[in-house]
């Protein structure tokens, strides 16, 4: 073998070594405020504010109250590998700080065209100074400054210019760096955290009480929900906690999930925490999102803050550069404890009533507020009364919640999920729509995604009650399948979840597959297409509850009602009572809505009668 570089190996300069320290750990202006921020954090900061100018290539600063640096360990805190947060290899599994490579200072001192600090222990008479000049010690002595630590980088990159050449643009900088803030507000809610961008405040969290390593309670966290995503969403937003036991140990959980209407286009609004440390961590981020699948539109992302508190020697936060992942003992544990969670609070937290259309300042947009805000409540008794008794689609069968004509003999006379009132059925419209008429107003029912959810809710039930085999119909003459090749090879990790749904499916050579019933609750229309767009739908999921949902989605997709398909009255009272019995009336399998409301009052006002 031939080594390049004329056959002879040779120990890096400090200086090059340097400029590649910083390359991996200050890759961007946001990675070295994080690295800034975390460490005054670290040294139990109670307030701490940024200065960026320039996307932070011109200038980032960063000030603290925390408990400062000595003046004579100043300069030994911008060597290498030089940290007070880690004495030995065997801390690695127990850290609780967020920095301990000691790394990050130096780094940023290199990639910096000058960085000055400035900081005072706490107790100390005086403080001390500091400066570089492209990772160069320029300067030092002592300075006047309150108890605490200020660092001043400006011209960052200017020593790196192929690192500079290869930054994102100052808009997605700009994300990046309020991404760091808004972290830090979340993990250490009792913290006051400000930033300020080119002279203007840019994020504001006031803390929510003395520091500490627990990152504060409920309250303080919802304080910095607020702060990083809005006051209306935080009222909107409802704490959640369980825990589980894994072979390492108790793995505790707890957070704040935002409200389904208050839903992103992108998934920045999923914030993972790992023993008070913001990081991504694949299998987190997709539990949050496939948590409110059933409630948000194609697309669309929630809002959640989730942390982790996971048992002694579980984490290892030492596999990341910059400590943005980490590898977790029982990942797959933690996942499923954050779906089951938020899945659980949003089932219970479902809104009472329909979507409703509400004017904005920018039109019509929707909102799921349960009830009027003033002004007539409900039209007149004598206008709105119980549908009274149900009426079967064609073909019979069962409701999502009971025999069909038969009442579910509850509380709320029918057997309906609790909160949605009963609708009455007035007609068709353009052979799409089913119009009712409920206890506030209008209500415009989506046929397809309406049937769609009761059909899910159905499938889900029949394999519940049947211990994990769903009803099936045998097909009078079985069909063989050929679906493609992935999903061919993906069928004997989705037959599982396939044959709880009610379909029987079995190999047939190589590559063909042999149908020979399918789904009591869908029927066997067009069994081969049904049967394969599930399939492949199934094969998609990377988890066993993923491919199910996904294929009990994909049927009752298949079974429902079309769009332009002519529905006469009985079938369309029958779609409204068995929704009114469904867990999750509100959207569709997919997350649409299933139905709109036009309130009495918006209906008054519009024809200038209030």
């Amino acid at each position: 073998m031939e080594l390049a570089g004329g056959g002879r190996i040779r120990r890096l300069g400090e200086e090059v070594a340097g400029k590649i320290a910083a390359g991996e750990v200050v890759e961007r202006p946001a990675a070295a405020l994080k690295e800034l921020v975390e460490n005054s954090l670290d040294a139990g900061a109670r307030r701490v504010e940024a200065e960026i100018a320039g996307g932070g290539l011109e200038l980032l600063a960063v000030h603290d109250d925390g408990g400062g640096i000595a003046a004579d360990q100043l300069a030994m805190a911008f060597e290498r590998h030089a940290t007070s947060k880690l004495a030995s290899a065997e801390e690695l599994w127990s850290v609780a700080s967020y920095g301990f490579r000691g790394e990050a200072l130096p780094a940023i001192a290199a990639a910096a065209g000058s960085l000055v600090a400035v900081s005072r222990a706490a107790g100390a008479a005086a403080g001390a100074r500091i400066e570089f000049a492209s990772g160069a010690l320029v300067d030092s002595g002592p300075a006047g400054r309150a108890p605490g630590t200020s660092i001043t980088a400006r011209g960052l990159f200017d020593p790196l210019p192929a690192r500079r050449a290869f930054l994102p643009g100052a808009r997605a900088e700009r994300t990046a760096l309020l991404r760091v803030c808004t972290d830090a507000a979340l993990a250490r809610p009792e913290a006051a955290i400000r930033a300020s961008i080119d002279g203007r405040a840019a994020f504001a969290h006031e803390g929510a009480g003395a520091a500490g390593t627990g990152g504060g309670d409920a309250a303080a966290l919802l304080e910095a929900f607020a702060a990083v995503f809005g006051g209306d969403a935080a009222e909107r937003a409802w704490p959640f906690a369980a825990s589980v036991e894994t072979e390492a140990g108790p793995l505790e959980l707890d957070g704040i999930a935002g409200a389904p209407e208050d839903h992103r286009r992108g998934r920045e609004g999923l914030r993972a925490f790992i023993d008070g440390r913001p990081v991504q961590e694949r299998r987190l981020a997709w539990s949050m999102q496939e948590a409110y699948r059933d409630w948000l539109p194609p697309g669309r992302f929630p809002i959640v803050a989730a942390r982790l508190r996971a048992p002694a020697g579980a984490v290892d936060v030492n596999v990341h550069p910059a400590k943005a992942r980490v590898d977790l003992r029982g990942a797959d544990a933690a996942a499923s404890l954050l779906r089951r969670t938020l899945r659980e609070s949003l089932a219970e937290r479902r809104a009472s009533a329909p979507m409703r259309l509400r004017r904005a300042s920018s039109g019509l947009e929707y909102s799921e507020d349960a009830a009027p805000a003033g002004g007539l409540a409900a039209p007149p008794e004598s206008s709105w009364r119980d549908p009274g008794p149900r009426a079967a689609l064609p073909g019979g069968g069962r409701g999502a919640g009971g025999e069909a004509g038969l009442d579910g003999g509850g509380a709320d006379g029918g057997g309906r999920a609790p909160g949605l009132r009963p609708l009455r059925m007035v007609g068709q419209l353009h052979r799409t729509f089913i119009i009712a008429e409920g206890a506030e107003g209008l209500i415009l029912v989506d046929q397809h995604g309406a049937h769609e959810r009761v059909l899910y809710e159905r499938l889900l039930a029949g394999s519940a009650e049947a211990g994990g085999a769903g009803a099936r119909q045998p097909l009078l003459e079985p069909v063989t399948l050929e679906p493609g090749a992935e999903a061919a090879a993906a069928w004997e990790d989705a037959a599982v979840e396939l044959e709880r749904l009610g379909f029987a499916i079995r190999p047939l050579g190589a590559r063909a597959l042999r149908l020979s019933a399918v789904p009591a609750a869908i029927g066997a229309f067009d069994a081969e297409r049904l049967a394969l767009d599930v399939l492949e739908k199934a094969a998609g999921g990377s988890t066993p509850p993923q491919r199910f949902e996904r294929a009990a989605a994909m049927a009752a997709c298949h079974g429902s009602v079309r769009r332009g398909q002519a529905l006469d009255a009985a079938a369309m009272s029958r779609i409204l009572r068995d929704l009114e019995r469904c867990d999750n009336p509100h959207t569709c399998p997919h997350g649409r809505p299933t139905m709109l409301e036009f309130s009495a009052d918006d209906l008054l006002r519009q024809f200038r009668r209030k």
